[in-house]
């Protein structure tokens, strides 16, 4: 009664508005679950808002001191690993017996001193691995974590109750210097590509994916630091099966020390099996392909926006080349022409005006030659595109022609006896010869080399071409090379032609520099980079599932000397040159 303003209590419901409420909500269930039983598509639900991205020069700034940070923090891990395997070699040589039977608890103090002094070097490892478990996502550094602790308590048994195997600290510390070069080099790649979108700012063209192949077009920014986030294919297939391997090698040491009546070497026998499961080309397979590549594209002036622009430009072998591409500014110069019996501004002004509609290359040589005459340009109307390789117009009502001189002879055009010309412009007037300007096409060698690689590396150029000279015998005579160009038919080089002048949607790829070259290094080297990683992750899973299996059976056996410090050690560097080799090739193409 005290909540009650008036201190008197509210008078329940009647039966007949329960029953009414009753029946209203009833019917309200059945009419929703009819709505979404009659629904073809569900219902749209909210997006959640991205976050914005951050400034490029905060992220600049920010990435340069993280790879300052690692950089220092894997230089230094390197120090104790190699007073590890230098103390391991020591004892092995049997130079410190005397010692180790005089003060028996020294080794495990060693051992166990300078694996702490790693994990205590490899502090942002440790950060990244709880900011992955945070996020319930599972990563090698985790694993490591799991492996060092494990090594710890190996090393402190080996202390009080010394006699057996020495433990596994060498391997431990490598695999956490290992991790810590994994991460400075991810970072460095990130800072390569930060400190190029830095300098340049919202890039003139990126590399986009289509249906036709990969192209060229208008530059945007916005996501070209999210894509950095997304996680690479090794990281993703690590997330799956590390656990299983872990769990795998934990089940695989207690079967062990259960059969053989060992438990209280559980812990060695543990760290071996941990050991082996987690090979040190782990956090290599992505990070050192993608800083090799980010370095090599960096001078080309081409950003990548990691393994995900990567993995998304590499879809299909096709790349398409524009008439820009292939001869740049500079190399397609005018070279003079020639008049049958007509006006020579007239004549210009003409095939100005109808470059200019067509929206062709050569536009600017013929407006510049213009401009130099004094000339003016004319409205073109009824303007089409002719499958034979040329347009025809309609000009002050005079049809206008201007095409090859296989469109004109396809135009029952009479053209001189003893023409040789092979890259000229012809201009015909109702059907009769008028003009043939003379066009000089300068091979690059950056365009001849880009051309080479993209024959060696098995991806074919689409032309998406305005020009009707620029043809796959064009290229193969002037660059040297059969590429085995792809020649669509106009309206589909028209389609692709304007394709090329769009709005990219995503930043896979930023483009600095203008021309074929840096295109083709960017595709190629996006495609060796995901072959790189692939290989390397599968590899490194063959790696981990043979050594299980060697250490399981050594184990099984009672043979624990075979899995000494240096002999695992050295099983894992000599699994880790596959990855090296396949991360260092990607650079060479």
């Amino acid at each position: 009664m005290a909540e009650q303003e008036d201190g008197i209590l509210a008078e329940p419901p009647t039966l007949r508005e329960r029953l009414t409420a009753l029946l209203s909500r009833k019917e309200r269930r059945l009419h929703q679950d009819t709505e979404q039983l009659w629904l073809t598509e569900p219902l749209p639900q909210p997006e959640e808002p991205l976050e914005p991205e951050p400034d490029s020069d905060d992220a600049l700034r920010l990435e340069k001191r993280k790879a300052a940070k690692l950089r220092r923090a894997a230089v230094w891990s390197l120090l104790p690993t190699v007073f590890l395997t230098v103390f391991a070699l020591v004892e092995k040589l049997g130079y410190l017996a005397d010692y180790l039977n005089m003060l028996p608890f020294l080794r495990g103090c060693i051992y166990g001193g300078l694996l702490l002094l790693s994990a205590l070097i490899a502090v942002p490892a440790w950060r990244f691995a709880f900011e992955q478990l945070r996020q319930r996502r599972f990563c090698y550094e985790v694993g490591v974590l799991l492996l060092t602790v494990v090594t710890l308590g190996a090393c402190a048994c080996d202390a009080l109750a010394p006699g057996g195997v020495a433990p596994l600290a060498a391997p431990a510390s490598a695999l956490l210097c290992g991790a810590l070069w994994g991460r400075f080099l991810h970072s460095r790649a990130r800072r390569d590509a930060f400190r190029l979108v830095a300098l340049g700012n919202v890039p003139e063209t990126v590399v986009s994916p289509t249906e036709a192949g990969v192209c060229r077009q208008k530059g945007v920014i916005e996501g070209f630091f999210r894509l950095w986030d997304v996680p690479d294919t090794s990281s993703t297939v690590q997330n799956y099966l590390l656990p299983l391997l872990l769990s795998t090698a934990t089940v695989l040491a207690a079967l062990v020390c259960l059969s053989g009546s060992c438990m209280e070497q559980f812990l060695w026998v543990w760290s071996a099996h941990l050991c082996a499961a987690l090979p040190i080309s782990f956090p290599l397979c992505a990070a050192l392909p993608v800083s090799l590549l980010q370095h090599r594209l960096g001078r080309c002036g081409s950003a990548l926006a990691g393994f995900a622009g990567a993995r998304a430009i590499t879809g299909r072998r096709r790349l398409l080349v524009t008439e820009d591409d292939l001869f740049p500014a500079g190399a397609v110069a005018f070279n003079g022409y020639k008049l049958y019996g007509e006006e020579r501004l007239r004549m210009m002004s003409y095939a100005a005006s109808m470059a200019q509609a067509a929206q062709s290359p050569l536009y600017p040589l013929f407006r510049q030659q213009l401009n130099a005459e004094g000339g003016y340009m004319t409205r073109v109307d009824d303007l089409h595109f002719l499958e034979e390789g040329g347009i025809v117009g309609t000009i002050h009502g005079e049809t206008v022609s201007m095409g090859s001189a296989y469109f004109m002879r396809k135009q029952k055009v009479s053209l001189p006896s003893d023409l040789k010309l092979q890259t000229g412009v012809f201009l015909a007037v109702d059907g009769v010869l008028c003009a043939i300007f003379v066009i000089k096409y300068r091979p690059s060698r950056n365009a001849e080399w880009a051309l080479r690689a993209l024959r060696r590396n098995r991806i074919r150029p689409v032309l998406a071409v305005r020009s009707a000279n620029v043809t796959p015998g064009l290229i193969k005579r002037k660059f040297g090379v059969d590429c085995r160009c792809i020649y669509p038919t106009v309206s589909a080089r028209l389609a692709l032609s304007d394709l090329s002048h769009q709005t990219g949607e995503k930043p896979y790829a930023a483009l600095y520099r203008h021309g074929l070259l840096p295109l083709t290094e960017t595709v190629i080297g996006a495609r060796r980079l995901c072959a790189a990683v692939r290989r390397g992750t599968v590899l490194s899973f063959i790696a981990a599932a043979l050594g299980l299996f060697l250490t399981y059976y050594l184990t099984a056996a009672g043979r624990f000397g075979a899995l000494e410090p240096l002999y695992m050690l050295a099983f894992l560097l000599v699994w880790l040159l596959p990855t090296l080799l396949l991360g260092g090739l990607v650079k060479h193409f």
